[in-house]
């Protein structure tokens, strides 16, 4: 039984990597995927139990989509973005608001063609945000990604989360390091190690549980 993780790219002319991680968080295999048809392929290969995709899978209620064109508005105009991104400040994740002109949008735009095609071939598929879960597992020193020494940074702490890479760390691109952390979010996922953010009109986004169900329980 194997989980995937998803670090998905804007345009099929670019490469989406893919992390495979058995039970146990062991590397499987780290794979790229061009086309939606690849990746569907891919995970009808694999028979993923979770599927995480680290991109938006939905919009702010309200709207049909970000384009800035359109009349569509947000039902919530005290805040951009959706509840998840809310939340995720308020608790001192930095993330960019999925909103109208957002830089990002086709990509988010693939992410939720993508998300219901795969649902509909009967896959678990549920958002993370790998930056989210670096913060958590890390600390809030996590270097952003243009910082010098970032991607050493991550190549030196996946291996105590998923085994098997000590042969491969050292040619880890960003894109690998973060289909793995969200493979690990959705292994995480599977052992109810993590927790919502958002709502689900919007899209509910699954991180690491900030308090551990034994000390919550305590409590």
């Amino acid at each position: 039984m194997v989980v995937m993780g998803v670090d998905l790219r804007t345009s099929s002319n670019l490469a989406s990597t893919v992390a495979v991680l058995n039970f146990q968080s062991e590397v499987v295999g780290v794979e790229s995927a061009h086309t939606d048809d690849d990746l569907t392929e891919l995970a009808e290969a694999r028979c993923p139990s979770i599927i995480a995709i680290g991109t938006p899978l939905g919009l702010p209620a309200g709207n049909c989509c970000l384009e800035s064109s359109c009349e569509c508005r947000a039902v919530n105009r005290d805040h951009k973005g959706r509840q998840s991104e809310l939340e995720l400040s308020r608790i001192g994740i930095s993330c960019f608001p999925t909103s109208k002109g957002s830089i990002v949008r086709k990509l988010i735009y693939r992410g939720i063609e993508v998300a219901a095609r795969l649902r509909n071939a009967g896959f678990e598929v549920i958002e993370v945000y790998p930056h989210a879960t670096k913060v958590v597992l890390f600390g809030d020193n996590v270097p952003p990604k243009k910082k010098a020494g970032s991607l050493q940074y991550m190549r030196d702490r996946l291996p105590g989360l998923v085994g098997g890479l000590d042969a491969r760390v050292v040619k880890l691109d960003w894109q690998a390091c973060d289909a793995l952390v969200n493979a690990y979010t959705g292994l995480l996922h599977h052992r109810n190690e993590t927790e919502w953010v958002g709502n689900d009109a919007e899209g509910l986004v699954a991180i690491p549980r900030l308090v551990p169900l034994a000390s919550a329980a305590d409590d």
